[in-house]
């Protein structure tokens, strides 16, 4: 295991962040899964005091979480009311095929995978109906925030996690770039927020990042970069997720993931001119957790690279929501202690606080 405290920088001036509210300053970065359906589960009672006491910014949904539109729709309300002075994120990963947490079964419609939806060659007016339909149930249920479009490039067709699942709209990036354009504007009809991942490009990986960490340098080609380069020149990126996986061109040292590095954000902000918020993938997949001894290095390498939000997922049954608790704590940590400089955090949170005030 590679402990990154120690290759952190020393912040400058005092820790202006940590010092005026650490619990709630740094909360503002993690987004946390949960166990639970009703506002009177014991994990959904916890998330709802966490948003209460700004310690959380909010919640990422799975299966686990939904049996009905009625049902969903009260405990986002629940949620929703804990926040009084900025909405809380209420986020999915609602792509389609495999990767849907809604679908007929729950009382939705079903979504379509990306590749299955380009293999029908629909219009572009089908499109925006198709994706409508959709987002409006998602907004309908207090979503705001849909972790898609996936605007990987189709490079490997057997890659386990994009590829072979129909994740990815297309090997060629006009295909990409259009089916995203249409899903991001049926979603900003909807009022529902849209993350464009996973930078800088996963669709060349021989692995699964839920399993270990890919190493992209030899598969990975700059035409991966080119939705994201359109969708934020066009006004159609909303929020960016970065990746696990290395590449030189994007990773300081040889064993750093993107999602980790400096070098990944700063290339998003000045290559992209992308100046809106920056999410990791999650941060308990095994691509980062079989890399670091346990969460809290992870957490303060995530915040030190610029990243804006921090996903906590707690898929797995042996995670616990109590991981949310454990990063906000080592991020205050570092911040007291000059790892972090306190000036470039508050930044960061300050535009995840401006981030929800959108939605």
């Amino acid at each position: 295991m590679i402990s990154l405290p120690a290759l952190a920088v020393a912040g400058v001036g005092a820790p202006l962040v940590a010092r005026a509210n650490p619990d709630l300053s740094c909360g503002q970065a993690i987004i946390t899964g949960f166990r639970g359906t009703r506002p009177s589960d014991p994990e959904v009672d916890l998330v709802r005091r966490l948003l209460e006491a700004g310690r959380i910014a909010g919640v990422i949904l799975l299966k686990r979480n939904i049996r009905s539109p009625e049902q969903l729709t009260q405990l986002a309300a629940c949620l929703k009311g804990s926040c009084v002075d900025v909405p809380p994120i209420i986020a999915i990963d609602q792509e389609g095929g495999a990767v849907s947490r809604l679908g007929r079964a729950t009382g939705f419609a079903d979504w379509k995978a990306a590749a299955e939806l380009v293999a029908e060659e629909p219009t572009d007016s089908a499109i925006l109906a198709y994706y409508g339909t959709r987002a409006g149930e998602l907004a309908a249920a207090g979503i705001n925030l849909n972790l898609g479009p996936v605007v990987d490039l189709n490079i490997n067709p057997f890659n386990p996690i994009i590829g072979t699942l129909g994740r990815s709209y297309s090997r060629q990036e006009e295909v990409v770039i259009r089916f995203a354009s249409l899903f991001v504007q049926a979603h900003r009809s909807a009022r529902v927020k849209t993350c464009l991942k996973h930078f800088p490009g996963h669709g060349s990986a021989h692995s699964d990042s839920h399993l270990d960490l890919p190493d992209v340098s030899v598969t990975w080609t700059p035409a991966e970069l080119t939705p994201f380069q359109r969708l934020v020149e066009h006004g159609l990126a909303d929020a960016i997720m970065t990746a696990h996986l290395t590449h030189p061109t994007f990773s300081e040292l040889p064993w750093m993931p993107a999602s980790l590095s400096a070098r990944t954000v700063q290339k998003i902000r000045d290559d992209l001119k992308f100046d809106g918020p920056i999410f990791t993938d999650d941060m308990q997949m095994g691509a980062i957790s079989s890399l670091l001894d346990g969460p809290s290095s992870a957490a303060v390498a995530a915040v030190q690279a610029g990243n804006s939000f921090l996903i906590y997922s707690n898929y797995r049954r042996s995670d616990s929501i109590q991981t949310a608790e454990i990063a906000t704590a080592a991020i205050r940590e570092a911040l007291t202690d000059g790892r972090l400089d306190a000036a470039k955090v508050a930044g960061q949170l300050d535009q995840a606080r401006q981030f929800r005030a959108t939605l």
